[in-house]
C-alpha cells in the first residue's frame, strides 16, 4: 500500500508570482492611514484638508502620489477615518479601472 503523502512528495512546488499595479498606491495610502490613526491631529487635519496634509507630510516623512492621484483627494469628504479609508478605496479602484482600460486599449 502507497501513502498519498509520499506520492505528493514528487511533486514540485509551483510558484506563482502576481504583480499588483496598485501597490504603490496601496502603501502609500497605508501610510497615510497609518499616519492618521497614530496622531489625532494629524487625522483631522488629514479629513479637513487632505491635499494640504499630504504635501505637509508627517513628521518629516513624505506622501508620494501621482498627480492624477492628488487630483481624486481633491475631491474627498469625510467626517472620520472610516469614510476617508471607504473614499481611498474607491479611487485606487477607479484608478485600477482606468489603467485597465488603457492597457487594453493598447
Amino acid at each position: 500500500m502507497t501513502l498519498l503523502s509520499h506520492s505528493a512528495s514528487n511533486i514540485p512546488a509551483v510558484s506563482t508570482t502576481v504583480y499588483d499595479s496598485q501597490s504603490g498606491i496601496k502603501n502609500e495610502f497605508g501610510r497615510l492611514v497609518h499616519a492618521a490613526i497614530i496622531n489625532k491631529r494629524f487625522c483631522q487635519k488629514l479629513l479637513k484638508n487632505p491635499l494640504n496634509s499630504i504635501e505637509d507630510g508627517y513628521c518629516g516623512e513624505s506622501f508620494h502620489f501621482s498627480p492624477a492621484i492628488k487630483e481624486s483627494l481633491r475631491f474627498v469628504r469625510a467626517d472620520n477615518i472610516e469614510s476617508f479609508c471607504s473614499q481611498l478605496m474607491q479611487i485606487i479602484n477607479s484608478h485600477s479601472i482606468a489603467e485597465k482600460a488603457l492597457l487594453n486599449y493598447n
